[in-house]
């Protein structure tokens, strides 16, 4: 039986796909989760859905990563609802396609402030309670592309790049309190953002791997289960490729 030292989780990017299914997965294991989400409206009918399906304390809220003042207060809240705060998942993500030389400023300026710097954001502002003795963790959602490299997505991939920077000093960092900071590479997975791309694309991506099959948010939430347990009470600094074999 897989046993949580941890019970209170914050989720950001928490309203739908991969965010949505990692809450869920964290409330089934029998944690309170606070959903933020730009989205504050998706954020908390998630939430209540949630909630009502696993039994579990989840609340909803509207937050923007990119919005210092607006995280730190919106953390606040979370830990007074949930009582504290004592896992963090780092999820919060938008994709602006374009090749390198036609990326405006605001392209690489908006995807480094949410993929990046609110990931770098979210992590301090949770400090407090990740700084306080006793277990906590810490899962960050990078991607399969900061391995790889992909075309056109120069931005994401160095905003991806940079969260495993985040994992390794966060690791180095947090270990004398107790908390463990990972990080999870998914691969091309089913969800809103990967819907937008072309159906010939998408299907030839969502296949290219040992399994022959599209990765499922809940693929990517078992492995951030795993993460938060005791099962992971020892491992800390490292990343998790969830990717059906596509790139070893």
């Amino acid at each position: 039986m897989v046993h949580y030292s941890v019970s209170k989780a914050v989720v950001t990017g928490g309203a739908r796909g991969l965010g949505a299914a990692i809450a869920e997965r964290l409330a089934r294991e029998g944690l309170s989760v606070a959903l933020l989400d730009v989205n504050e409206v998706g954020a908390k009918e998630t939430a209540a859905a949630i909630s009502e399906a696993t039994g579990s304390e989840v609340v909803g809220f509207g937050c923007d990563v990119t919005d210092r003042e607006d995280l730190r207060d919106v953390f606040r809240q979370a830990a007074d609802a949930l009582g504290g705060i004592d896992t963090l998942i780092g999820n919060a993500g938008i994709t602006r396609d374009r090749m390198f030389h036609k990326l405006t400023d605001d392209d690489w300026d908006r995807v480094i402030a949410v993929n990046l710097t609110g990931v770098f954001d979210s992590l301090r502002a949770a400090a407090p309670w990740l700084r306080a003795e006793g277990p906590g963790r810490v899962v960050l959602i990078s991607s399969v592309v900061a391995k790889t490299g992909n075309l056109g997505q120069m931005n994401y991939i160095a905003a991806k790049a940079g969260v495993i920077g985040l994992v390794r000093s966060a690791a180095v960092e947090l270990a004398r309190f107790g908390t463990t900071v990972n990080g999870i590479r998914p691969g091309f997975v089913e969800s809103p953002m990967t819907a937008a791309m072309p159906q010939d694309a998408r299907e030839a991506l969502m296949t290219d791997n040992l399994l022959g099959r599209a990765g499922q948010p809940e693929d990517i939430a078992g492995g951030v289960a795993y993460l938060c347990s005791d099962d992971a009470a020892f491992v800390t600094g490292q990343v998790l490729d969830i990717n059906g074999g596509s790139v070893f």
